[in-house]
């Protein structure tokens, strides 16, 4: 009878470590695809950032149209966009996004968007400034 329950008890242990075996690694995995899409979000942040900083101090353009030809629409989120922006200001001394009033909440995601451009122009830049105003210090 001893035995029985000894290995009764020893198997109820070792399902019982299996499991939190199994919650441990799940938990685990969870972390890491977390951490990979952070590295990833950083990734595409810095690619659009060196690009949009070329293209500053090569003269080639700069401010809002100088992000959408570096690529800032290919950023997934308002989150994304606005480190994006932050690190851009840091590099190149000037805020790119510095003509509207883009304070408060606003959702830069729809702002990025709604912005229509080629290689040379903002091609609907007064329909920016009328929807989001012209910020009052620039």
């Amino acid at each position: 009878m001893e035995i029985a329950l000894t290995i009764v008890g020893g198997l109820i242990l070792l399902v019982l470590t299996y499991f939190v075996g199994v919650r441990r690694g799940k938990r685990y995995r969870e972390e890491d695809r977390v951490a990979a899409a952070e590295h990833d979000a950083d990734h595409r942040i810095d690619r659009v950032v060196q690009r949009y900083v070329l293209l500053v101090r090569t003269n080639q353009t700069g401010a809002l149209h100088g992000l959408l030809v570096a690529g800032v629409k290919n950023l997934r989120s308002s989150d994304e966009i606005r480190l994006a922006r932050e690190r851009a200001t840091a590099q190149t001394g000037n805020d790119p996004l510095r003509e509207y009033s883009l304070d408060g909440g606003v959702n830069l995601k729809e702002f990025v968007e709604a912005c229509d451009f080629d290689n040379v122009s903002l091609k609907n830049d007064r329909d920016l400034l009328a929807r989001y105003g012209k910020r009052r210090d620039a």
